[in-house]
Order: C-alpha cells, then structure tokens, then sequence
C-alpha cells in the first residue's frame, strides 16, 4: 500500500514564507517506526512516531500520530542536524506556539496558533535574542501594528500612505487620486476597500478590497463625475508593505473628496 505522509519543511515565497511541503516514498527515506492499527476498518490509520528522512539517511523530522492525526511536538531539523522547527498539534491541527530555531539553537520566529491558524502574536528575534520585529495575526489575518527592530534595538518609522489629489473636471470628467508612501519600499500594493474590524487583511483581499495596479510604489485611483454632479464621500485606501525583514506592514487611510463638476 503506497502511503503518502506530509512533513514539515520550509518555503519562502513572495507574499508570505509557508512551511509545509509534501514527501513521498518515492522522493524521500522514511524509517517504518510507526505501527498500521489492523483494528481499524479501513486499515489506514497511522499511530506512533514517524521519522522522516533526506536522502542522503540524515534525520529531517519525527512526527506523532494518532489516529493518522498529528499530535504533540513534532520536530524538523537541518540537514547539518541542527532543530530547525518545534510544532505542537493538537488533534491533527497546529495548537501553541511554533518556533523556528538558529542553526546556532536560538529562537528566530515564534509564532502563536489556535485551532490551526494564526491567533496572536509572531515575533521574530535576532540571533543574539533582541527582538527584531512583532505583528498580530487575527483568525491566520495579518493585522495592523507591525513593529520592526535594527539589530541595535532602534525602533523603525512605521511608513503612511501619501494621497494627491488631481482634479480634472474641467478637462475631462475625471478625478484622480495619486497614491503614494512616505518611504520607498520595493514591494508594494494598493487596494480600495477596508481592512476587516478595521484592522485585519482579508486572506483573500481580492475578493473584499479592489487590488489597484501599484508600479514602483505608486497607484492611481481614477473615476468620473458626470456633468453638473457631485460627489461627497470618504474612499477606503489600504497598502500592503513587504519589508527587507520578510513582514508586512499592513496600513490604511481615507481620502476625503468632495467636489462639483461645474461642467
């Protein structure tokens, strides 16, 4: 019967670092030291410890099943052996604080679930333990309140979102909203709409906020007014900031306009 087993591993993407990746038989060693339950009617649950491999015989991970369900600690290490990862499950979900360790052993990132998903704080630390950056995370939402450190300990200037207003009514019915930060960052994105409970980010902002295209840190919100209209209203702006630390400031405003096409 071929089984096919998930270990934890590492991933850095560009929205976001993931740390799951799939393992076969086929594609990596695994030592058969978990038992099969023959009691059970389906004659597929997993109970006991699991030990992964790399290819090369080195330990990768020891994971604790019960049930095919993960529990407890599981443990990931570097291929040079050092623990990579601590990660507590509860019933088959993430449950605790998983932690993400220095090849030198100290704690780089910590961060907290509840019931599978991110609830709480992650905080990441430089490796002689000072605090390098924190962020909240709401229901596995990023949230407001990013805070960064120099490895000095000097707290980093949150960026704000700079809005220019350009009136063309005269010209053409339009007006525009340039859209811009404080500060350059190389990895920015402007949305219309607002953050949920006014702080968190959708997981799929898509489908809540309208994504604005963003080239080199700058967006342009463009609509009309038709002639002898009027418009009266406060628009919802939100960016999303990648950091050189690997965090996202997540930061929002609103434009007041209010202007008459005299058209």
């Amino acid at each position: 019967m071929k089984l096919t087993l998930l270990v934890l591993s590492i991933f850095i993407l560009s929205s976001c670092d993931f740390i799951l990746e799939k393992f076969s038989k086929k594609d990596d060693a695994v030592e058969q030291s978990f038992s099969v339950d023959s009691s059970s009617t389906d004659s597929k649950n997993i109970n006991g410890e699991v030990r992964y491999k790399y290819p090369n015989g080195k330990l990768k991970s020891i994971v604790n099943y019960k049930d095919n369900k993960k529990v407890g600690v599981s443990m990931t290490f570097y291929e040079t052996g050092e623990k990579q990862y601590e990660i507590p499950y509860v019933d088959g979900k993430k449950d605790g604080e998983v932690k993400w360790f220095y090849k030198s052993g100290r704690l780089y990132r910590l961060t907290t679930y509840r019931n599978g998903v991110k609830q709480g704080p992650q905080k990441k630390y430089w490796e002689d333990g000072k605090l390098k950056s924190e962020m909240d995370f709401e229901n596995n939402m990023m949230c407001t309140g990013l805070k960064e450190f120099s490895n000095t300990g000097k707290q980093k200037t949150e960026p704000q979102i700079q809005v220019k207003h350009v009136n063309l009514l005269r010209e053409s019915s339009m007006y525009m909203l340039e859209l811009s930060l404080d500060k350059k960052f190389r990895d920015v994105q402007f949305y219309i709409g607002s953050l949920i409970n006014g702080k968190s980010l959708p997981v799929k902002v898509n489908s809540h906020m309208s994504e604005l295209e963003t080239k080199k840190g700058k967006a342009v919100f463009k609509f009309s007014i038709p002639k002898g209209g009027k418009i009266n209203r406060e628009i919802p702006i939100v960016a999303v900031v990648k950091t050189s630390y690997q965090n996202y400031y997540i930061l929002k405003t609103k434009a007041n306009v209010s202007v008459r096409n005299p058209n």
